[in-house]
Protein backbone atom coordinates (compact mmCIF):
# COMPACT_ATOMS: atom_id res chain seq x y z
CA UNK A 1 0.00 0.00 0.00
CA UNK A 2 2.44 2.40 0.82
CA UNK A 3 4.84 1.52 -1.77
CA UNK A 4 1.71 2.34 -4.09
CA UNK A 5 1.60 5.96 -2.52
CA UNK A 6 5.35 6.31 -2.97
CA UNK A 7 4.75 5.03 -7.01
CA UNK A 8 1.82 7.27 -7.25
CA UNK A 9 3.54 10.62 -6.03
CA UNK A 10 6.40 10.04 -8.04
CA UNK A 11 3.74 9.81 -11.18
CA UNK A 12 2.06 12.80 -10.28
CA UNK A 13 5.29 14.45 -9.99
CA UNK A 14 6.20 13.87 -13.31
CA UNK A 15 3.27 15.05 -14.67
CA UNK A 16 3.51 17.95 -12.82
CA UNK A 17 7.60 18.75 -13.57
CA UNK A 18 5.67 18.27 -17.43
CA UNK A 19 3.04 20.52 -16.92
CA UNK A 20 5.32 22.98 -15.65
CA UNK A 21 8.06 23.16 -18.71
CA UNK A 22 4.85 23.13 -21.13
CA UNK A 23 3.31 26.36 -19.06
CA UNK A 24 6.47 27.88 -19.44
CA UNK A 25 6.85 27.22 -22.69
CA UNK A 26 3.86 28.84 -23.28
CA UNK A 27 4.32 31.70 -21.06
CA UNK A 28 8.07 32.33 -21.05
CA UNK A 29 9.15 31.46 -24.00
CA UNK A 30 11.69 32.86 -26.51
CA UNK A 31 8.77 33.80 -28.75
CA UNK A 32 6.99 35.00 -25.62
CA UNK A 33 8.59 38.31 -24.63
CA UNK A 34 7.95 41.55 -27.59
CA UNK A 35 10.44 43.89 -27.02
CA UNK A 36 10.29 47.40 -28.61
CA UNK A 37 12.97 49.49 -29.27
CA UNK A 38 12.82 53.43 -27.87
CA UNK A 39 14.69 56.48 -28.51
CA UNK A 40 13.52 58.57 -25.06
CA UNK A 41 12.99 56.86 -21.47
CA UNK A 42 9.37 57.30 -20.70
CA UNK A 43 9.17 59.91 -17.69
CA UNK A 44 6.39 57.61 -16.27
CA UNK A 45 4.26 54.80 -16.55
CA UNK A 46 1.32 56.84 -14.73
CA UNK A 47 -1.68 58.64 -16.88
CA UNK A 48 -2.02 61.07 -14.07
CA UNK A 49 1.36 61.94 -14.39
CA UNK A 50 1.62 61.50 -18.31
CA UNK A 51 4.54 64.65 -18.96
CA UNK A 52 5.64 63.70 -22.79
CA UNK A 53 4.26 62.09 -26.06
CA UNK A 54 7.16 59.78 -25.12
CA UNK A 55 5.42 58.46 -22.39
CA UNK A 56 2.25 57.29 -24.67
CA UNK A 57 3.24 54.19 -26.11
CA UNK A 58 3.86 52.53 -22.41
CA UNK A 59 0.73 54.30 -20.82
CA UNK A 60 -2.06 52.92 -23.39
CA UNK A 61 -1.64 49.53 -23.32
CA UNK A 62 -2.02 50.08 -19.35
CA UNK A 63 -5.05 51.76 -19.30
CA UNK A 64 -8.59 51.50 -21.12
CA UNK A 65 -10.06 54.75 -21.88
CA UNK A 66 -13.71 56.43 -22.66
CA UNK A 67 -12.88 55.72 -26.26
CA UNK A 68 -9.90 53.86 -28.47
CA UNK A 69 -8.01 53.71 -31.92
CA UNK A 70 -9.76 51.64 -34.42
CA UNK A 71 -6.59 49.71 -35.68
CA UNK A 72 -7.90 49.17 -39.11
CA UNK A 73 -9.28 52.65 -39.72
CA UNK A 74 -7.70 54.56 -37.13
CA UNK A 75 -11.11 56.63 -36.24
CA UNK A 76 -12.23 56.89 -32.40
CA UNK A 77 -14.60 53.99 -30.99
CA UNK A 78 -16.14 53.33 -28.24
CA UNK A 79 -13.89 51.36 -25.58
CA UNK A 80 -15.00 51.72 -21.42
CA UNK A 81 -17.76 53.89 -23.17
CA UNK A 82 -20.62 51.79 -24.35
CA UNK A 83 -22.38 55.13 -25.79
CA UNK A 84 -21.31 58.67 -26.14
CA UNK A 85 -24.15 61.31 -26.93
CA UNK A 86 -23.63 64.59 -28.03
CA UNK A 87 -26.96 66.50 -26.64
CA UNK A 88 -28.50 68.97 -28.50
CA UNK A 89 -26.66 72.34 -27.01
CA UNK A 90 -23.44 70.72 -28.20
CA UNK A 91 -21.85 71.30 -24.62
CA UNK A 92 -22.80 68.26 -23.12
CA UNK A 93 -21.86 64.53 -23.31
CA UNK A 94 -24.10 61.67 -22.35
CA UNK A 95 -21.68 58.76 -21.71
CA UNK A 96 -22.89 55.17 -20.96
CA UNK A 97 -20.27 52.95 -19.60
CA UNK A 98 -19.93 49.59 -20.11
CA UNK A 99 -20.73 47.20 -17.57
CA UNK A 100 -18.06 44.09 -16.74
CA UNK A 101 -15.06 46.27 -17.14
CA UNK A 102 -12.63 45.60 -14.49
CA UNK A 103 -9.28 47.35 -13.10
CA UNK A 104 -6.23 44.71 -12.55
CA UNK A 105 -6.66 44.90 -8.97
CA UNK A 106 -10.64 42.96 -9.56
CA UNK A 107 -12.14 46.76 -8.35
CA UNK A 108 -14.73 47.54 -10.79
CA UNK A 109 -14.02 50.16 -13.68
CA UNK A 110 -17.19 53.10 -12.61
CA UNK A 111 -18.02 56.77 -13.09
CA UNK A 112 -16.12 57.64 -10.69
CA UNK A 113 -12.68 56.46 -11.91
CA UNK A 114 -13.62 58.76 -15.11
CA UNK A 115 -14.43 61.65 -12.68
CA UNK A 116 -11.11 60.90 -11.03
CA UNK A 117 -8.49 60.69 -13.57
CA UNK A 118 -9.53 63.46 -15.32
CA UNK A 119 -9.64 65.60 -11.93
CA UNK A 120 -6.13 64.64 -11.29
CA UNK A 121 -4.92 65.44 -14.82
CA UNK A 122 -6.05 68.84 -14.42
CA UNK A 123 -4.77 69.40 -11.52
CA UNK A 124 -1.25 71.67 -11.77
CA UNK A 125 0.37 69.22 -9.01
CA UNK A 126 0.85 66.59 -11.59
CA UNK A 127 1.62 68.68 -14.63
CA UNK A 128 0.17 66.55 -16.84
CA UNK A 129 0.46 66.44 -20.79
CA UNK A 130 -3.40 66.61 -21.14
CA UNK A 131 -3.70 69.69 -18.98
CA UNK A 132 -4.37 72.28 -20.83
CA UNK A 133 -6.75 70.36 -23.52
CA UNK A 134 -8.78 68.78 -20.67
CA UNK A 135 -9.61 72.61 -19.76
CA UNK A 136 -12.56 72.88 -21.87
CA UNK A 137 -14.04 70.71 -20.15
CA UNK A 138 -16.22 72.82 -17.34
CA UNK A 139 -17.51 70.18 -15.26
CA UNK A 140 -17.88 66.52 -14.78
CA UNK A 141 -21.13 64.54 -13.26
CA UNK A 142 -21.22 60.87 -11.92
CA UNK A 143 -25.50 60.03 -12.43
CA UNK A 144 -25.00 56.59 -11.24
CA UNK A 145 -21.99 53.50 -12.18
CA UNK A 146 -21.95 53.61 -15.25
CA UNK A 147 -23.20 57.24 -16.44
CA UNK A 148 -21.96 60.53 -16.36
CA UNK A 149 -21.59 64.16 -18.45
CA UNK A 150 -19.26 66.00 -19.66
CA UNK A 151 -19.95 69.53 -19.66
CA UNK A 152 -18.08 71.85 -21.79
CA UNK A 153 -17.22 75.64 -21.62
CA UNK A 154 -18.74 76.07 -25.31
CA UNK A 155 -19.36 73.34 -28.17
CA UNK A 156 -15.75 71.86 -28.32
CA UNK A 157 -16.12 69.99 -31.83
CA UNK A 158 -12.82 67.80 -30.88
CA UNK A 159 -14.09 66.39 -28.04
CA UNK A 160 -12.98 62.94 -29.26
CA UNK A 161 -9.66 64.01 -28.84
CA UNK A 162 -10.22 64.22 -25.21
CA UNK A 163 -11.08 60.69 -24.79
CA UNK A 164 -8.28 58.43 -24.92
CA UNK A 165 -7.16 59.57 -21.38
CA UNK A 166 -6.37 56.06 -19.82
CA UNK A 167 -9.11 55.48 -17.02
CA UNK A 168 -7.28 54.95 -13.25
CA UNK A 169 -8.27 53.31 -10.23
CA UNK A 170 -9.76 55.81 -7.44
CA UNK A 171 -10.00 52.88 -4.73
CA UNK A 172 -6.09 52.00 -5.46
CA UNK A 173 -5.16 55.42 -5.85
CA UNK A 174 -6.87 56.27 -2.08
CA UNK A 175 -5.54 52.55 -0.74
CA UNK A 176 -1.88 53.35 -1.72
CA UNK A 177 -1.38 56.86 -1.72
CA UNK A 178 -0.25 59.09 -4.42
CA UNK A 179 3.43 58.07 -4.61
CA UNK A 180 2.81 54.25 -4.58
CA UNK A 181 0.28 55.08 -7.28
CA UNK A 182 2.01 56.61 -9.58
CA UNK A 183 5.58 54.32 -8.65
CA UNK A 184 3.25 51.14 -9.59
CA UNK A 185 -0.04 52.43 -11.86
CA UNK A 186 -2.54 50.03 -12.78
CA UNK A 187 -5.48 50.47 -14.92
CA UNK A 188 -7.54 48.12 -17.15
CA UNK A 189 -6.06 47.33 -20.14
CA UNK A 190 -4.43 44.07 -21.38
CA UNK A 191 -1.57 44.97 -20.09
CA UNK A 192 -0.07 45.70 -16.14
CA UNK A 193 3.22 47.23 -15.08
CA UNK A 194 5.74 45.05 -13.80
CA UNK A 195 8.86 47.67 -13.52
CA UNK A 196 10.59 50.79 -14.71
CA UNK A 197 14.63 50.61 -14.91
CA UNK A 198 15.00 54.10 -15.12
CA UNK A 199 17.03 54.69 -18.61
CA UNK A 200 17.24 50.92 -19.22
CA UNK A 201 13.59 49.50 -20.10
CA UNK A 202 10.11 49.34 -18.57
CA UNK A 203 8.37 46.21 -18.53
CA UNK A 204 4.73 45.41 -18.56
CA UNK A 205 3.01 41.82 -18.51
CA UNK A 206 0.03 40.52 -20.57
CA UNK A 207 -3.08 40.23 -18.19
CA UNK A 208 -4.57 37.37 -16.87
CA UNK A 209 -8.15 36.40 -18.39
CA UNK A 210 -8.76 40.12 -19.45
CA UNK A 211 -12.19 39.87 -20.66
CA UNK A 212 -11.22 42.04 -23.98
CA UNK A 213 -9.37 38.49 -25.14
CA UNK A 214 -6.40 37.08 -24.68
CA UNK A 215 -3.18 38.34 -25.83
CA UNK A 216 -0.90 36.49 -27.91
CA UNK A 217 2.39 36.70 -26.32
CA UNK A 218 2.96 37.27 -22.23
CA UNK A 219 5.38 40.08 -21.66
CA UNK A 220 5.86 43.40 -23.68
CA UNK A 221 9.18 45.12 -22.92
CA UNK A 222 10.06 48.72 -24.21
CA UNK A 223 14.41 49.06 -23.82
CA UNK A 224 15.20 52.83 -24.36
CA UNK A 225 18.49 52.65 -26.68
CA UNK A 226 18.58 55.93 -27.57
CA UNK A 227 21.27 55.89 -30.77
CA UNK A 228 19.23 54.93 -33.76
CA UNK A 229 22.06 52.79 -35.50
CA UNK A 230 22.04 50.51 -32.26
CA UNK A 231 18.77 50.39 -32.18
CA UNK A 232 18.74 48.95 -35.92
CA UNK A 233 21.69 46.70 -35.13
CA UNK A 234 19.40 45.03 -32.07
CA UNK A 235 16.61 44.40 -34.23
CA UNK A 236 19.07 42.67 -36.96
CA UNK A 237 20.26 40.41 -33.93
CA UNK A 238 16.67 40.10 -32.56
CA UNK A 239 17.61 41.68 -29.57
CA UNK A 240 14.90 43.96 -30.25
CA UNK A 241 11.01 42.90 -32.13
CA UNK A 242 10.04 46.36 -33.44
CA UNK A 243 11.55 49.20 -34.30
CA UNK A 244 9.99 52.77 -35.10
CA UNK A 245 10.44 55.72 -36.84
CA UNK A 246 13.45 54.76 -39.29
CA UNK A 247 15.03 56.93 -41.70
CA UNK A 248 14.37 56.07 -45.86
CA UNK A 249 19.12 55.69 -45.94
CA UNK A 250 18.60 53.52 -43.36
CA UNK A 251 16.43 50.49 -44.72
CA UNK A 252 19.05 49.54 -47.28
CA UNK A 253 21.29 47.62 -44.76
CA UNK A 254 17.47 45.99 -43.10
CA UNK A 255 16.23 45.17 -46.72
CA UNK A 256 18.80 42.59 -46.92
CA UNK A 257 18.20 40.64 -43.59
CA UNK A 258 15.37 38.09 -43.99
CA UNK A 259 14.34 38.07 -40.74
CA UNK A 260 12.97 41.48 -41.29
CA UNK A 261 10.05 42.85 -42.59
CA UNK A 262 9.70 46.25 -43.14
CA UNK A 263 6.53 48.70 -43.53
CA UNK A 264 5.76 52.19 -43.60
CA UNK A 265 2.49 54.05 -43.89
CA UNK A 266 1.59 57.95 -44.65
CA UNK A 267 -1.52 57.63 -43.08
CA UNK A 268 -0.04 59.75 -39.41
CA UNK A 269 0.43 63.54 -38.47
CA UNK A 270 3.07 64.88 -40.43
CA UNK A 271 3.39 68.77 -40.91
CA UNK A 272 6.86 70.11 -41.70
CA UNK A 273 7.70 73.63 -42.38
CA UNK A 274 8.90 77.02 -41.68
CA UNK A 275 7.20 79.64 -39.57
CA UNK A 276 7.79 83.52 -39.90
CA UNK A 277 8.95 85.84 -37.70
CA UNK A 278 7.64 89.34 -38.37
CA UNK A 279 8.33 90.57 -34.97
CA UNK A 280 11.83 90.23 -35.16
CA UNK A 281 12.63 90.69 -39.19
CA UNK A 282 9.53 93.16 -40.59
CA UNK A 283 10.04 91.73 -44.25
CA UNK A 284 7.92 88.77 -42.64
CA UNK A 285 4.68 90.63 -43.23
CA UNK A 286 4.71 91.05 -47.12
CA UNK A 287 2.66 88.64 -48.29
CA UNK A 288 4.82 88.85 -51.75
CA UNK A 289 7.75 87.14 -49.89
CA UNK A 290 5.76 84.21 -48.48
CA UNK A 291 5.18 83.73 -52.48
CA UNK A 292 8.42 84.15 -53.62
CA UNK A 293 9.47 81.55 -51.14
CA UNK A 294 6.41 78.98 -52.04
CA UNK A 295 7.64 79.02 -55.72
CA UNK A 296 11.10 78.94 -55.19
CA UNK A 297 11.32 75.65 -52.88
CA UNK A 298 11.16 72.81 -54.75
CA UNK A 299 9.48 70.14 -52.00
CA UNK A 300 8.95 67.17 -54.08
CA UNK A 301 12.81 66.99 -54.73
CA UNK A 302 13.61 67.44 -51.49
CA UNK A 303 11.41 64.42 -50.77
CA UNK A 304 12.63 62.38 -53.45
CA UNK A 305 16.42 63.11 -52.45
CA UNK A 306 16.33 63.71 -48.72
CA UNK A 307 14.05 61.15 -47.95
CA UNK A 308 14.15 58.70 -50.66
CA UNK A 309 10.71 59.71 -52.05
CA UNK A 310 9.30 58.38 -48.61
CA UNK A 311 6.74 61.32 -48.17
CA UNK A 312 5.20 63.81 -49.91
CA UNK A 313 4.85 67.45 -50.17
CA UNK A 314 2.88 69.78 -48.35
CA UNK A 315 1.56 73.30 -49.76
CA UNK A 316 -1.15 74.35 -47.27
CA UNK A 317 -1.24 74.43 -43.48
CA UNK A 318 -2.80 70.68 -42.67
CA UNK A 319 -1.79 66.92 -42.74
CA UNK A 320 -2.85 64.62 -45.87
CA UNK A 321 -5.58 63.13 -43.33
CA UNK A 322 -7.15 65.68 -40.79
CA UNK A 323 -10.45 67.28 -41.56
CA UNK A 324 -9.95 70.27 -43.89
CA UNK A 325 -7.58 69.21 -46.13
CA UNK A 326 -7.74 70.40 -49.65
CA UNK A 327 -5.35 68.45 -52.58
CA UNK A 328 -6.01 71.81 -55.07
CA UNK A 329 -4.15 73.65 -53.20
CA UNK A 330 -0.64 74.01 -54.73
CA UNK A 331 2.41 76.01 -55.27
CA UNK A 332 4.32 75.16 -58.82
CA UNK A 333 8.14 74.91 -58.21
CA UNK A 334 8.47 78.18 -60.59
CA UNK A 335 11.91 80.06 -59.96
CA UNK A 336 11.35 83.04 -62.05
CA UNK A 337 7.90 83.81 -60.60
CA UNK A 338 9.46 83.71 -57.51
CA UNK A 339 12.05 86.31 -58.64
CA UNK A 340 9.11 88.48 -59.94
CA UNK A 341 7.47 88.15 -56.54
CA UNK A 342 10.60 88.56 -54.87
CA UNK A 343 11.80 91.85 -56.42
CA UNK A 344 8.09 93.11 -55.09
CA UNK A 345 8.21 92.27 -51.94
CA UNK A 346 10.87 94.85 -50.41
CA UNK A 347 13.69 92.16 -49.89
CA UNK A 348 17.21 94.17 -50.18
CA UNK A 349 19.65 91.83 -52.28
CA UNK A 350 22.20 90.61 -49.98
CA UNK A 351 19.99 91.02 -46.81
CA UNK A 352 21.21 87.98 -44.62
CA UNK A 353 17.98 86.58 -43.09
CA UNK A 354 18.40 83.88 -40.69
CA UNK A 355 16.58 80.58 -40.46
CA UNK A 356 16.90 78.50 -37.06
CA UNK A 357 16.48 74.51 -37.07
CA UNK A 358 17.12 71.64 -34.12
CA UNK A 359 17.01 68.18 -34.58
CA UNK A 360 13.53 67.56 -34.32
CA UNK A 361 13.30 67.71 -37.84
CA UNK A 362 14.15 64.39 -39.57
CA UNK A 363 17.20 65.19 -41.81
CA UNK A 364 17.23 68.88 -40.43
CA UNK A 365 21.12 69.83 -41.78
CA UNK A 366 20.37 68.41 -45.03
CA UNK A 367 16.94 69.85 -45.33
CA UNK A 368 17.63 73.78 -44.05
CA UNK A 369 20.62 73.74 -46.33
CA UNK A 370 18.21 72.25 -49.32
CA UNK A 371 15.92 75.45 -48.52
CA UNK A 372 19.20 77.82 -48.16
CA UNK A 373 20.03 76.67 -52.14
CA UNK A 374 16.94 77.29 -52.99
CA UNK A 375 16.28 80.84 -51.81
CA UNK A 376 19.99 81.85 -52.88
CA UNK A 377 19.04 80.56 -56.39
CA UNK A 378 16.29 83.37 -56.48
CA UNK A 379 18.83 86.06 -54.40
CA UNK A 380 18.20 85.44 -51.18
CA UNK A 381 20.92 85.38 -48.69
CA UNK A 382 20.38 83.07 -46.09
CA UNK A 383 22.18 82.28 -42.77
CA UNK A 384 21.41 78.97 -40.99
CA UNK A 385 21.66 78.54 -37.20
CA UNK A 386 20.75 75.15 -35.58
CA UNK A 387 20.04 75.30 -32.02
CA UNK A 388 18.89 72.71 -29.81
CA UNK A 389 15.10 71.69 -29.38
CA UNK A 390 15.16 72.86 -25.95
CA UNK A 391 16.41 76.46 -26.81
CA UNK A 392 14.51 76.88 -29.87
CA UNK A 393 11.12 76.90 -27.94
CA UNK A 394 12.11 78.91 -25.66
CA UNK A 395 13.70 81.93 -27.92
CA UNK A 396 10.03 80.77 -30.60
CA UNK A 397 7.65 81.65 -27.13
CA UNK A 398 9.29 84.58 -26.00
CA UNK A 399 9.48 86.22 -29.97
CA UNK A 400 13.03 86.37 -28.76
CA UNK A 401 15.79 88.35 -31.69
CA UNK A 402 18.18 85.32 -31.55
CA UNK A 403 15.17 82.90 -33.25
CA UNK A 404 15.87 84.96 -36.29
CA UNK A 405 13.36 85.57 -39.47
CA UNK A 406 12.23 82.10 -39.58
CA UNK A 407 12.25 78.85 -38.16
CA UNK A 408 11.93 75.42 -38.93
CA UNK A 409 9.00 73.35 -37.62
CA UNK A 410 7.40 69.50 -37.21
CA UNK A 411 4.15 69.09 -36.10
CA UNK A 412 2.62 65.75 -35.58
CA UNK A 413 1.00 65.22 -32.38
CA UNK A 414 -2.61 66.19 -32.70
CA UNK A 415 -4.84 64.70 -34.82
CA UNK A 416 -7.78 67.53 -35.01
CA UNK A 417 -6.84 70.35 -37.01
CA UNK A 418 -8.52 72.74 -34.16
CA UNK A 419 -6.02 72.37 -31.65
CA UNK A 420 -3.20 73.07 -33.50
CA UNK A 421 -4.69 76.21 -34.96
CA UNK A 422 -5.46 77.01 -31.29
CA UNK A 423 -2.18 77.13 -30.75
CA UNK A 424 -0.45 78.26 -33.47
CA UNK A 425 -2.69 80.26 -35.43
CA UNK A 426 -4.76 82.17 -33.23
CA UNK A 427 -3.06 85.83 -31.96
CA UNK A 428 -3.38 84.55 -28.48
CA UNK A 429 -1.72 80.90 -29.27
CA UNK A 430 1.00 80.19 -26.95
CA UNK A 431 3.13 79.32 -30.43
CA UNK A 432 1.61 82.21 -32.57
CA UNK A 433 4.52 83.25 -34.67
CA UNK A 434 2.47 86.30 -36.47
CA UNK A 435 -0.06 87.47 -33.65
CA UNK A 436 -0.54 90.38 -34.94
CA UNK A 437 -1.66 89.66 -38.81
CA UNK A 438 -3.61 92.06 -40.82
CA UNK A 439 -7.09 90.02 -40.59
CA UNK A 440 -6.28 88.68 -37.06
CA UNK A 441 -9.66 89.32 -35.88
CA UNK A 442 -11.12 87.71 -38.35
CA UNK A 443 -9.35 84.56 -38.49
CA UNK A 444 -9.35 84.13 -34.62
CA UNK A 445 -13.55 84.54 -35.17
CA UNK A 446 -13.04 81.16 -37.59
CA UNK A 447 -10.69 79.35 -35.48
CA UNK A 448 -13.09 79.67 -32.53
CA UNK A 449 -16.33 79.11 -34.68
CA UNK A 450 -14.91 75.71 -36.54
CA UNK A 451 -13.95 74.47 -32.92
CA UNK A 452 -17.39 75.14 -31.98
CA UNK A 453 -19.27 73.71 -35.23
CA UNK A 454 -20.66 70.01 -34.46
CA UNK A 455 -21.71 69.39 -37.70
CA UNK A 456 -18.28 68.21 -39.82
CA UNK A 457 -19.70 69.89 -42.92
CA UNK A 458 -20.28 73.05 -41.70
CA UNK A 459 -16.89 72.87 -40.15
CA UNK A 460 -15.30 71.88 -43.28
CA UNK A 461 -16.06 75.22 -44.81
CA UNK A 462 -15.20 77.23 -41.74
CA UNK A 463 -11.71 75.63 -42.00
CA UNK A 464 -11.79 76.10 -46.06
CA UNK A 465 -12.12 79.50 -44.92
CA UNK A 466 -8.94 79.50 -42.73
CA UNK A 467 -6.91 77.56 -45.18
CA UNK A 468 -7.82 80.33 -47.70
CA UNK A 469 -6.53 83.68 -45.31
CA UNK A 470 -3.63 81.39 -44.61
CA UNK A 471 -2.91 80.95 -48.12
CA UNK A 472 -3.26 84.70 -49.34
CA UNK A 473 -2.00 86.11 -46.32
CA UNK A 474 1.73 86.15 -44.73
CA UNK A 475 2.40 83.38 -42.78
CA UNK A 476 4.18 80.07 -42.51
CA UNK A 477 5.75 78.34 -45.49
CA UNK A 478 4.72 74.56 -45.34
CA UNK A 479 7.08 71.72 -46.79
CA UNK A 480 6.15 68.61 -47.35
CA UNK A 481 4.69 65.93 -44.47
CA UNK A 482 6.88 62.05 -44.34
CA UNK A 483 5.71 58.32 -44.04
CA UNK A 484 6.44 56.67 -40.90
CA UNK A 485 8.68 53.90 -41.61
CA UNK A 486 8.75 50.73 -38.90
CA UNK A 487 10.41 47.09 -39.19
CA UNK A 488 9.99 43.91 -37.10
CA UNK A 489 11.25 40.58 -37.11
CA UNK A 490 9.42 37.97 -38.94
CA UNK A 491 8.85 36.90 -35.51
CA UNK A 492 5.68 39.05 -35.39
CA UNK A 493 3.46 40.39 -37.28
CA UNK A 494 2.00 44.08 -36.36
CA UNK A 495 0.26 46.93 -38.38
CA UNK A 496 0.59 50.55 -37.28
CA UNK A 497 -2.97 52.56 -36.23
CA UNK A 498 -3.58 55.13 -38.47
CA UNK A 499 -3.43 58.35 -36.97
CA UNK A 500 -1.38 57.57 -34.57
CA UNK A 501 1.82 59.29 -34.02
CA UNK A 502 2.84 56.70 -31.65
CA UNK A 503 2.57 53.13 -31.74
CA UNK A 504 -0.57 52.11 -30.34
CA UNK A 505 -2.55 48.35 -29.85
CA UNK A 506 0.33 46.38 -29.19
CA UNK A 507 -2.10 43.70 -27.69
CA UNK A 508 -2.88 43.01 -31.51
CA UNK A 509 0.93 41.96 -31.90
CA UNK A 510 0.87 38.00 -33.57
CA UNK A 511 3.52 35.49 -33.06
CA UNK A 512 4.65 33.92 -35.98
CA UNK A 513 4.70 30.37 -35.08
Amino acid sequence: MYKNKVESWKILSIIFIALLLISSAVWAGPDDTVKVGVRYDPSTASMIQMKLGNDIPVILPMHEALMASDPVTGDRIPSLAKSIEVLESGKTLRIVMKEGSIFHTGDPVTADDVKFTYEQCVNPANGNLMAGLLDEIEKITVIDDHTLTFQFWEPYAPWKELMWVGICSKKYFERVGPEEFNKKPVGSGPFQFVEHKIGESLTLKAANNHYAGTVDFGTLSFLVIPDDMSRLAMLETGELDLVYEIMPHQLRRLEKNKKIKIKSTNKVPSLIGISIRPAIEPLMKNAKFKYAMNYAINRQEMVDKIFLGKGYPLYMYASVAELGYDPDIQWDFNPEKAKVFLSESGYAPGTPLTISYAADIPNSSLVAASIQKYLKDIGVTIRLQKLDVGTMATYAKKQDKRYGAMGMYTWGGARDPSIRMQLTLHSKGLYASYPNRYNKDELDRLITAQGREMNAEKRKELLAKIHKIWVDDPGSIVLFGLDLIYAMRSKIEYNWTPNEVYPNNFQNIKIIK
